[in-house]
């Protein structure tokens, strides 16, 4: 038996071998994997500035911009461990960044707080645990309308923006909807694509398997000094590039669409060193503590520090509240996929039910789009983008 396992072994190493050997890549694929957001802008001869913004509790965030004076806002706000780079990975004429600067709009791409482009902290240090004490409860509270106000004031007369979330971009917004109402009156429309609040309907997948455990790991975690996952650390990062890219990329791959959605038709294969030469871009352990007790409580729940007292000074009450949804009155356009594990179909259908204005919502119609589709799928203009942009269209012209 243990020679069989051997061999088991052994022929996926050889298997990752050859086939990595065979897939060449394409050095501007490998430049554009090692270049940051601002490179990546500059490349491909886009204008380009970068935007440092405090938050009422002390974090300085860093927003990337494709500007366009006098032109209507949009701001794009990326996923868990993601950065702006997600919106131009794909490049001119797929990345939807370009695609609306192409279109007229002022382009904003904020990188929220702990990832690789904000990690400043007017008291705090990334190495101290005081730095990492955050979720998207946090981001949606400070990072969200600190970011709004910064852009409205440099909008050029704009009272209202566009707002477009993927993932936890989008948990985020309903947070801020949720406690700090007054900020939907900012808000020309939200677009929500893969969103996240609801999690009865969640594929099995690695997170609902650690999720009944995760209490259990956070404090191992803190007990030995972890309170940033991954640590930003750029021999682990060119580590983990390399094996992928070069020696692992099938296993990675695999793991991908795992976690993901499996997809082969829409997943290039410029797209794993693109991905993994920007991600994971960092955040922190509570951000993940905070989404499994999203999944062992069922419903949207501020976050629970598993202490009667601790919760009575935070809340008022023994059990966390729920976030109320119905505060999230700014126009909604939701977008989600059938193969999309961690954003399941009934899950979203729940979720805009809870909420009062949604004026369209759209069940992509390829039946392999998943979580990662969003951003990087062959043909994600035509699967999504078009619909995106027929919608805001609308919505500026009183239709919607």
């Amino acid at each position: 038996m243990f020679r069989f396992n051997y061999c088991l072994i052994w022929l996926c190493l050889y298997a990752n071998l050859v086939f990595a050997n065979i897939v060449k890549n394409d050095p501007a694929v490998l430049e554009d994997a090692h270049l940051r957001t601002p490179g990546l802008i500059k490349k491909y001869g886009y204008p380009f500035e970068e935007h440092k913004i405090d938050t009422k509790d002390g974090f300085r965030l860093t927003a990337h911009r494709i500007p366009k004076r006098g032109a209507q806002p949009v701001l794009l706000v990326h996923g868990l461990q993601d950065s702006s780079a997600s919106w131009v990975l794909s490049g001119p004429g797929k990345a939807l960044a370009y695609l609306l600067s192409d279109r007229g709009y002022d382009v904003w791409m904020l990188n929220v707080r702990g990832n690789r482009y904000s990690r400043k902290h007017i008291i705090y240090h990334p190495l101290q645990r005081q730095f990492w004490d955050f979720s998207f409860h946090e981001i949606g509270i400070y990072d969200l309308p600190a970011t709004i106000d910064y852009i409205l004031n440099r909008s050029g007369g704009y009272r209202k923006l566009h707002y477009v979330g993927h993932s936890q971009g989008t948990t985020a917004f309903f947070v801020m909807g949720a406690e700090r109402p007054a900020y939907m009156k900012k808000i020309k429309l939200f677009q929500g694509l893969a969103p996240v609040v609801y999690f009865a309907y969640t594929k099995q997948s690695l997170g609902t398997f650690l999720a009944p455990h995760i209490g259990d790991i956070v404090r191992l975690a803190n007990l030995v000094g972890i309170y940033e996952f991954p640590p930003e650390n750029e021999v682990w990062r060119e580590l983990l590039y390399k094996y992928c890219t070069f020696i692992f990329r099938n296993t990675c791959t695999y793991f991908i669409m795992q976690i993901a959605g499996v997809d082969d038709e829409q997943w290039s294969g410029i797209a794993l060193p693109k991905l993994l030469g920007h991600f994971p871009a960092g955040t922190s352990v509570k951000s993940f503590d905070h989404y499994a007790q999203q999944i062992n409580s069922g419903g949207f729940f501020k976050y629970n520090y598993r202490s009667v007292a601790k919760n009575r000074r935070a809340y008022g009450s023994a059990k966390p509240p729920a976030y109320k949804l119905g505060n999230v009155d700014c126009k909604v356009a939701l977008y989600y996929g059938k193969n999309d594990p961690l954003a399941a179909v009934k899950d979203v259908q729940h979720l805009r039910n809870e909420l009062p204005n949604v004026v369209y919502d759209e069940l992509l119609t390829y039946k392999k789009f998943n979580h990662i589709d969003f951003l990087v799928a062959i043909d994600v203009r035509k699967l999504l983008y078009d619909s995106m942009f027929s919608v805001m269209k609308r919505v500026e012209e009183g239709e919607l």
